[in-house]
């Protein structure tokens, strides 16, 4: 009886013990199990504030970003990607990326080439990809592409768009503010190295068309004759001569007169839409056969002096190509092509003043050497009648004296006169001609 009962109570102790075991096990795994779920609700935490820091990563950028598997499922994108790609919320939600490229493909300028790309991507699977996409709209995108590595293990690919097109139109202003400045700079140089006056208006001209974006531009100048009378020239860039001119000069419409009177510059988006154009008879407008302009600037061409020596008149058959600026750049070619002319003009009067002074130059030196032979000629010619002069004075003298004499004979008398006759007629003529040559140099015998 008495072992029975140490064997309950042994019973008892292992049992107890058991319980305690079983209880401190169980205390143990609740413990760990309360630990792995406050674990397991701190990483579901962290990796929810990392999936958020993502999310909200992707939505700061300025890039469009879509994610797309191996099989072309979208797996994520911002909503940046569907405001550049003007994608309705329904279309991205089925994920489908080739759904969706055909509807964005009808945005770009060749669709074909677009969506070739896409599926040369998707066959080839570089590592990274680049291009440059040109929109229908105007706008230009940048559309890169890299590989997505997960575990070492390709999972897709990460496509960014990027808007590049405001970067585009200021690095293309840029480019034609520099175009510009090249252009001022090599017509400024043409216009104060170049002194021929046709040869200036014309460089004005193409220079000044090229600088305002026309499709043909045009000079009226105004010169005055070697006779005094008053012509308008004009010079042509862009567009034939035939082109204008059997049009004639232009007249002072209320359009071209104000130019040409030199009034203030005239700017027109649409020329046709302007009050003061078509007003007068016969054409009531442009031409029959004139090229067509919609566009139209005309900028006066005035001296330092302030007379107007012409006008610079642009056309463009499309509204709105010139703008303020145009306007601000053909009036300094303008004010240079003044000054240009000015100094052509001066430089034409000096070459003439140069050449009348040679000329007078010449015939004074002509008139001077003409006097020269003249004198050295009546030297001569005085030197010969005074030799001349003296032979028959000889011959009368000597005569006169033997006749004086007397007591001779009838044949030395008869001799002595003839000899005497002869030298008298031959000193008259030769008085006749001295006094001839007289007359002569005073000008009062013309001979021919």
């Amino acid at each position: 009886m008495r072992e029975r009962d140490d064997e309950d109570k042994l019973l008892r102790s292992v049992a107890i013990q058991n319980a305690k075991s079983i209880l401190q096990a169980r205390q143990r795994a609740e413990e760990e199990l309360i630990a792995a779920k406050e674990a397991l609700e701190a990483r579901t935490h962290e990796l929810a504030q990392s999936l958020s820091m993502m999310r909200a990563t992707l939505e700061a950028t300025t890039d469009g970003i879509l994610v797309t598997d191996d099989h072309g499922r979208v797996t994520g994108s911002n909503r940046r990607y569907a405001e550049m790609w003007r994608v309705a919320s329904n279309l991205m939600d089925t994920g489908d990326h080739r759904r969706i490229l055909e509807d964005t493909s009808r945005q770009a300028i060749d669709r074909s080439a677009f969506l070739a790309r896409i599926e040369e991507i998707y066959a080839r699977s570089p590592p990274e990809s680049f291009d440059i996409l040109e929109l229908a709209d105007g706008r230009t995108f940048e559309r890169f592409s890299r590989m997505q590595i997960v575990d070492e293990r390709r999972v897709g690919r990460v496509w960014s768009f990027r808007d590049i097109t405001e970067r585009r139109r200021a690095e293309e202003a840029l480019r034609d503010e520099s175009r510009v400045l090249e252009l001022l700079n090599k017509t400024g140089w043409t216009l104060t190295a170049n002194l021929d006056l046709q040869a200036l208006v014309q460089a004005v001209t193409e220079a000044a068309t090229q600088l305002s974006g026309a499709k043909f531009g045009a000079f009226f100048y105004f010169v005055t004759s070697e006779e005094g009378e008053s012509m308008t020239l004009f010079s042509l860039s862009g567009a034939p001569r035939e082109a204008f001119e059997k049009f004639g000069q232009p007249r002072a419409t209320a359009l071209f007169g104000p130019t040409l009177r030199g009034d203030a510059p005239i700017l027109s988006d649409d020329i046709v839409k302007d009050p003061r154009y078509g007003q007068m008879a016969p054409h009531h407008g442009i031409p029959a056969g004139h090229p067509p302009v919609r566009s139209y600037l005309a900028v006066p061409v005035i001296s330092r002096t302030g007379s107007v020596l012409g006008g610079l008149f642009f056309g463009h058959p499309v509204p709105g190509v010139f703008s303020q600026r145009t306007q601000r750049i053909i009036v300094g070619v303008a004010a240079q092509a003044a000054v240009a002319i000015d100094n052509a003009r001066l430089y034409e009067a000096a070459q003439k003043s140069a050449e009348e002074r040679e000329r007078l130059l010449d015939s004074e030196r002509f008139a001077r050497a003409e006097a020269e032979r003249a004198s050295q000629m009546k030297d001569e010619f005085l030197a010969t009648l005074s030799h001349e002069l003296r032979t028959p004075l000889s011959s009368i003298l000597g005569w006169s004296q033997v006749l004086r004499g007397g007591g001779k004979n009838p044949g030395d008398l008869e001799k002595g006169l003839d000899i005497i006759e002869r030298n008298t007629r031959v000193q008259t003529q030769l008085i006749e001609d001295l006094l001839d040559m007289s007359r002569i140099i005073s000008g009062k015998v013309r001979l021919d």
